[in-house]
């Protein structure tokens, strides 16, 4: 199966982010930054990436329950281990054969759940814009840092923003 361009776009942002940690060190990635109101790059991809598995564990269920989801602080403290598993997540995106529906479960009050019809294809939407939101964050605490680390042009910009940037340059 080809995957769909919703999954390379995925596929290609969650690269960015690989290809931005894979400058940093460990302390680097759990430094605590101000300006990140004293929160940490890995804190932030643990927060991205966890969604995904959240959603790839809930598949075979056909639910997804984001606030369920288990925290692995390894991933917010061992670059190379986060690194891995954003690899994996890759991996799992591009395998993903067919949209389909599941329960979303969400609970805004404790004891009152919210469950709502979504697909897989839908889901992945909204992780990649939950992602690309925190690439915007994990950009202004990498640029913050001293040492000065290559982040690329359209890192943390939506794909929107992107081709409407490149249309008023084309004009």
């Amino acid at each position: 199966m080809i995957p769909s361009s919703l999954q390379r776009t995925t596929a290609d942002t969650l690269q960015q982010l690989i290809d931005v940690l894979t400058q940093l060190d460990d302390s680097a990635y759990q430094q605590s930054l101000p300006v990140l109101s004293d929160t940490s790059i890995g804190k932030h991809v643990r927060h991205i990436a966890e969604f995904y598995l959240c959603l790839f564990g809930g598949m075979p269920l056909k639910q997804v329950n984001y606030d369920g989801r288990k925290r692995n602080l390894q991933l917010e403290t061992d670059v190379r281990f986060a690194i891995h598993t954003l690899y994996c997540i890759i991996q799992e995106v591009l395998s993903i054969e067919k949209d389909d529906t599941l329960q979303l479960r969400q609970e805004y009050t404790p004891g009152e759940p919210i469950w709502a019809g979504s697909t897989y294809f839908r889901e992945l939407i909204f992780n990649l814009e939950h992602c690309i939101h925190h690439l915007a964050t994990i950009r202004i605490g990498v640029s913050s840092m001293r040492q000065a680390y290559a982040i690329p042009e359209t890192f943390g910009i939506a794909p929107s923003t992107v081709q409407h940037q490149q249309s008023i340059y084309l004009q």
